[in-house]
């Protein structure tokens, strides 16, 4: 996972047609773990309110590259989303649920700030590539009483998600996000596992992946897609032809135009 922030940002500042926007970095959304968090956000000229996007970056959750996500917060940005591309608590230093806690109190966040963002509130999706898309996956099925508003997004794009860890039951990567080996605690890694929480009022998900794969294998963007089709989840699921996990990422554009499309399907019309 961690080769895939060079190349990405090679394009971080490639073009997209649309609208100016303007950027503020360095937003302080959390203290609470004894550290500032921030956000970057990229709020479109024009009074608002506008649709946004959480923009989580990848890296295995244990690098802290949100410039990684640039390209894809300025796409959003140009299309008139507001843009909130994250920072959160990394591997090993912190283990699951640090990070997720992270992403939900920057959404939390972004909510109470809305008028000053040009944000509507209630328009509020999330975007994430491999453990970024982890992430997002789970904001988009967090359901259930003990789940709030300030909780809940409307819509997902998860790109190279890992979605069912028990796939990987021996992963160098996956062991020291969630703190023990799965031998040690296999209940928690399967609570740390987007599949195992979809029901039928979760958000609708846009699923990319690299159909040549081979870090985070195509079988987990299938199992998501299925697990989602089980609870009538509105999804949709596009194969990024002959990619592997970075090239994917990088370089299919076609992924991104169609993941803005879906947005705009999702959170234009209500």
């Amino acid at each position: 996972m961690h080769g895939i922030f060079l190349a990405a940002a090679l394009l971080a500042a490639a073009p997209a047609a649309a609208g100016g926007f303007e950027t503020r970095r360095g937003l302080v959304y959390s203290r609470s773990c004894g550290e500032p968090l921030t956000l970057d956000a990229y709020v479109p000229e024009g009074r608002g309110p506008f649709p946004g996007v959480l923009v989580i970056h990848g890296g295995g959750w244990s690098a802290r590259r949100p410039t990684d996500m640039l390209r894809i917060a300025k796409l959003l940005a140009r299309r008139g989303y507001v843009a909130l591309n994250v920072t959160y608590r990394l591997a090993p230093q912190n283990h699951y649920p640090a990070a997720l806690d992270d992403v939900r109190e920057a959404l939390r966040w972004a909510r109470r700030e809305a008028p000053a963002l040009k944000l509507d509130p209630a328009r509020v999706g999330a975007w994430g590539y491999s453990a970024g898309a982890h992430l997002a996956a789970m904001l988009g099925v967090a359901g259930g009483e003990d789940v709030g508003a300030l909780d809940r997004v409307q819509a997902v794009v998860a790109g190279g998600t890992p979605s069912d860890f028990e796939l990987y039951p021996k992963s160098p990567i996956i062991t020291p996000f969630i703190g023990k080996a799965f031998a040690e605690a296999p209940a928690l890694w399967r609570e740390a596992s987007p599949v195992n929480h979809v029901t039928p009022d979760d958000a609708p998900f846009f699923i990319y992946h690299g159909s040549r794969d081979t870090l985070v294998e195509p079988e987990q963007a299938r199992r998501l897609a299925a697990a989602l089709a089980r609870a009538g989840v509105r999804h949709e699921l596009y194969w990024v032809k002959g990619r592997g996990h970075v090239w994917a990422f990088v370089f299919d554009r076609g992924a991104a135009e169609k993941a803005v499309s879906f947005l705009d399907g999702v959170l234009r019309v209500f």
